[in-house]
């Protein structure tokens, strides 16, 4: 182990063999005995030997060996960064990495990336960069200062290495059973990445999914064309909003301004399926929740249920749509006759206020359902505004909690745009608005649950006055069960209420729309069913 061909290859295959058994021993050891069986130790062990056996072959030829130990060194570092990455992570969020937070990675866009790399202390990324240089450097150096070790070399010794390299090459790294890919954080990836290749079956099955779905009636009832909104909100936290709750500041003034308004029914109670983007809107955008056996992709979205009611469908998103993943949320997105997200440009912020230019491309001689999804409250929260809007910040100032609470009244300047154009020009009939999840803006953001305030969400409903009319039960239904508690992975069965349809894949007990609504606060549950809406401390 002493031998200098050795060290640099030990010290990367260690790290295998420790780093991920280590963590998820610390993070599980209490609630779990079943750790599973994953072959990083093997996969270490195997590593050392593969490294240095491609070292010996090197320098026994003597052909171009500064420049191969070079390219080793490389190899060397990208294997020693996938544990040092989940060292990361363990500091960050005190857990080994599981499938949320994979998910959460594998989901994440370019844009996003920049962003939170961005907000992190200059000094931190400088000792960061230095450190990846300083290892780098030090690999470099451990490989190729000992050149000399050539000479040690016979080639009695070299055919069994040799051999040993070509075993270790195909046995380390083949598609099919491959050790490589049957380490617990290469698994981790596969699983979450299959799951994400599932997800893709919702457009396989569309057909034969539609074919089955009935609906009535086939067309709206409205005197005249009309258009019925759902907005989707990014991390807002209720928490935050002074619309629903006494907080200090006045956040949302014009949400608050409308708590009196006949037309506007608010619930105080309402709360995310997890405080994960991707598993809340599977949900909340189709029948799949947390309280059946369905599955996404046999599951009829909302954008199904409007086709089928006579609506024509538009999806208009600033969520990031550059490069990323055919998320479950995309998915659903493109099935509606209209799907535009805003430029997304590496490096350039995009506001909410650019999905406003996409309003006016809304047919008003046809009836139509819209879904409008927000950036809204992401981190960066400095980067949800533009600075001139700065109310509660310095402008440019980098600070937690004041940029969250711009970001949050700035949402409610985007809702209350998007209402009066719409009551203005699109013959609003009603606009639901919820946010996928909500957040601790003062705490990093987890994968995982932590806590129940990153799951209060706002949700309010807007009703004109021909729709009271033409509907009063589904009226005074939500506005008696504005103080029930709800999930939003209920949100499917919620907007068939308040598109008043029938169906064989509506169930009307899950609407809050509905007197038959069954959940209560002692049956609703969030993170993914684990624990219930009882426990809330607040």
């Amino acid at each position: 182990m002493s031998s200098p061909l050795i060290v640099s290859s030990f010290i990367v295959g260690l790290s295998w063999i420790i780093t991920y058994p280590l963590l998820f021993f610390k993070t599980n050891r209490i609630r779990s005995n079943d750790f599973g069986y994953h072959l990083d130790v093997v996969f270490g062990l195997y590593v050392i030997g593969w490294l240095t056996s491609i070292k010996v072959i090197i320098l026994y030829f003597n052909f171009l060996p500064t420049a191969l130990l070079a390219i080793e060194s490389t190899i060397e570092l990208l294997l020693l960064l996938i544990p040092l990455a989940q060292w990361g992570y363990y500091y960050l969020y005190d857990t080994c990495i599981d499938d949320n937070g994979m998910m959460m990675i594998q989901e994440t866009n370019y844009n996003e990336v920049i962003e939170y790399f961005s907000s992190l202390p200059k000094i931190f990324l400088f000792a960061s960069f230095a450190f990846l240089i300083s290892i780098y450097s030090l690999l470099i150096y451990t490989n190729i200062n000992f050149l000399h070790v050539q000479s040690n070399i016979s080639i009695n010794n070299l055919i069994p290495i040799f051999l040993t390299f070509i075993f270790l090459t195909v046995y380390l790294w083949k598609k099919k059973k491959g050790v490589f890919i049957r380490t617990g954080i290469v698994e981790l990836y596969l699983d979450v990445k299959e799951y994400f290749e599932t997800t893709k079956l919702y457009i396989h099955n569309m057909n034969e999914r539609v074919a089955n779905l009935t609906v009535t009636p086939s067309k709206p009832s409205f005197s005249k064309p009309s258009t019925i909104i759902l907005v989707i909100g990014e991390s807002e936290a209720r928490d935050y909003m002074s619309a629903f709750c006494d907080y200090p500041l006045d956040t949302t003034p014009w949400l608050r301004s409308k708590k009196n308004d006949d037309n506007f029914i608010l619930f105080p109670h309402a709360y995310s399926t997890i405080p994960h983007t991707v598993s809340a809107l599977e949900r909340a955008l189709t029948e799949f929740n947390q309280y059946n056996d369905k599955q996404f992709y046999t599951s009829c979205s909302i954008i199904d249920i409007a086709h089928k009611a006579g609506y024509n469908t538009y999806w208009y998103s600033n969520q990031g749509h550059l490069g990323c993943a055919d998320t479950p949320v995309t998915l659903v997105a493109n099935t509606s006759n209209v799907s535009k997200w805003t430029k997304q440009n590496l490096n350039q912020l995009q506001f909410d206020e650019s999905l406003l230019e996409y309003l006016p491309e809304i047919d008003p001689s046809t009836n139509n359902f819209v879904v409008i999804h927000l950036k809204g409250n992401h981190f960066n929260y400095i980067n949800r505004y533009p600075q001139s809007f700065a109310k509660f910040s310095k402008p440019d100032k980098y600070d937690l909690i004041p940029n969250y609470l711009d970001s949050v009244a700035y949402t409610d300047y985007i809702l209350q745009q998007i209402t009066e154009h719409a009551q203005k020009n699109l013959n609003l009939q009603a606009l639901l608005y919820f946010s996928d999840h909500g957040v601790t803006p003062d705490q990093r953001r987890s994968p995982n649950f932590n806590g129940f305030a990153a799951v209060r969400i706002p949700m309010f409903c807007y009703f004109s006055e021909e729709y009271k009319s033409l509907y009063p039960q589904t009226f005074e239904t939500l506005k008696n069960h504005s103080d029930y508690y709800w999930t939003n992975d209920l949100a499917y069965e919620l907007i068939c209420g308040i598109l008043n349809i029938t169906s064989n894949h509506y169930d009307e007990s899950n609407s809050l729309a509905s007197p038959k609504y069954k959940f209560t606060k002692e049956t609703l549950k969030t993170d993914l069913g684990k624990r219930y809406l009882k426990d809330d401390p607040n």
